[in-house]
């Protein structure tokens, strides 16, 4: 199979879990490009790859000079930029995109019914169906008359318009920093255009893409059909992965100004505005958290090319249908936890009970009350909305489930560990309240109830309105 090929392992090692660390963005991309590069070029003979074979070795063998230079070239551009000469970064950029234009993988957006999410902090709700069109453009891109409120993020540069969107709802909210109030849309791209967006795809998970690739090879050798439109896929894959790598590398201070990760993405995008063929990039989210490390959704960003008299972009509002508007309200949507937090307010009295009524103290009861009220303040602020670090308070909640779901799992050493620790006079009643199943009882209560309020990633529970009317606007 394709897991004993040393470049399959080469590429299954490469994922786009970059983080420089306290190197230069420079610096990170010269080691791991040159290590890339080195790797790939010692591994090529159809010996160390016995399933792609030499057919698909001689390709890459044929490349390895294109390869080589786009490795060098990206750290040399970032440099480049980083030392001020901003002229010469943009043309050895354009000029290396230009070489690459035939490689990429592109993705076309007409008539494949995939949905795409727009978020926007705020209430935006279509109240007057008059008026509806100009409230959509709201959730549209920012005008250009607006252009001042525009920031710089990874593909867009500050003061000049780009449509993001995302292929997930809770993904676009992630994007858009979690706000506590917000609006959102559904967009739809025309079916049956003649004139499709066009996007660089980098929004591979990468062990899917090979997967995919190492079953449509075996479908294509068992029907004895040769395979040289895949393995031409695959190179182009091997090509570009160091100009995904160059975009996606993780941020480590979004409070900064200047964010040294969104150079290189900006010249992309900026040859991108320039391109007659290609309107944007579809891509994964690359947000330092865990909460959306292992979701499927994927990004999409669309600069403007040519302003409509209205300040949008003439492409995009002729390609894209957009939904009526939803609205949430972050804390209202946990306010359904209002009665279990009762219920767990209750137990917590129920644990005190039991310890002033009985002499001796099982040394978990202590921890399950103390998670317990854990849980009861954090979930109190998320519905008065008492909080000020939106991601910092979704990632306790799941931090809360993990510690439930390990208390629960090792319940039976708590308790034994409970029993062995009572004083001499408490080891028969200890016994007695294990033997009755009172210490069992404990756990099973405090999983009831948490299992009733937890769970990791609780923003996928918010409930969905219904999105019709899709239009141009």
């Amino acid at each position: 199979m394709i897991k004993d090929d040393k470049i399959y392992q080469i590429l299954l090692k490469n994922n786009f879990d970059l983080y420089r660390g306290e190197k230069s963005v420079a610096e990170y991309m010269q080691q791991h490009l040159s290590q890339y590069y080195n790797e790939i070029s010692t591994s090529i003979s159809a010996q160390d790859n016995p399933f792609l074979g030499e057919e698909f070795t001689k390709l890459l063998c044929e490349e390895l000079e294109l390869l080589d230079e786009i490795c060098r070239k990206i750290p040399e551009i970032i440099e480049t930029y980083n030392n001020g000469f901003i002229k010469q970064a943009y043309e050895k950029s354009f000029a290396l995109f230009e070489k690459v234009h035939d490689w990429f993988l592109i993705k076309q957006l007409w008539g494949n019914n995939e949905v795409f999410y727009r978020i926007r902090q705020g209430d935006f709700r279509i109240n007057d169906s008059n008026d509806k069109k100009s409230q959509k453009a709201e959730l549209f891109h920012i005008k250009r008359t607006y252009r001042n409120r525009i920031g710089a993020y990874r593909y867009s540069i500050a003061g000049y318009p780009c449509l993001y969107m995302s292929t997930g709802r809770e993904l676009a909210w992630f994007e858009s920093g979690m706000p506590k109030q917000f609006s959102y849309c559904a967009m739809l791209f025309e079916e049956n255009n003649e004139n499709p967006v066009r996007l660089i795809d980098f929004s591979f998970r990468h062990i899917d893409f090979l997967s995919s690739i190492s079953t449509w090879i075996l479908n294509r050798r068992r029907q004895n059909r040769e395979c040289n439109e895949i393995y031409n896929y695959l190179l182009r894959y091997i090509i570009t992965y160091p100009l995904m790598a160059a975009c996606s590398i993780k941020v480590k201070d979004r409070g900064n100004k200047f964010v040294e990760e969104y150079v290189f993405p900006q010249l992309l995008m900026q040859w991108i505005r320039e391109s007659d063929d290609i309107d944007g990039v579809s891509y994964k989210s690359s947000l330092n958290t865990d909460l959306v490390s292992a979701f499927g959704a994927s990004n999409v960003a669309l600069p403007v090319k040519n302003f409509r008299e209205d300040g949008l972009d003439e492409k995009l509002t002729k390609n894209i249908l957009v939904s009526d508007i939803g609205y949430i309200d972050v804390n209202k949507e946990f306010e359904k936890y209002k009665e279990k937090i009762d219920e767990i307010n209750q137990y917590i009295n129920e644990l005190q009970m039991f310890l002033v009524a009985n002499p001796c103290t099982p040394n978990y009861i202590i921890e399950l009350m103390d998670l317990c009220n854990c849980i009861i303040k954090t979930y109190t602020a998320l519905i008065e909305g008492n909080y000020s670090n939106n991601e910092l308070i979704f990632i306790h909640v799941n931090r809360l489930c993990e510690h439930a779901d390990m208390i629960y799992k090792y319940r039976e050493e708590k308790i034994g560990s409970a029993i062995s620790s009572a004083l001499k006079h408490e080891k028969s009643a200890m016994d007695e309240f294990k033997r009755t199943g009172i210490l069992n009882e404990h756990f099973e209560k405090f999983h009831n109830l948490t299992d009733k309020i937890l769970s990791k990633n609780v923003v996928f529970e918010f409930s969905h309105e219904n999105l019709d009317n899709y239009e141009k606007i």
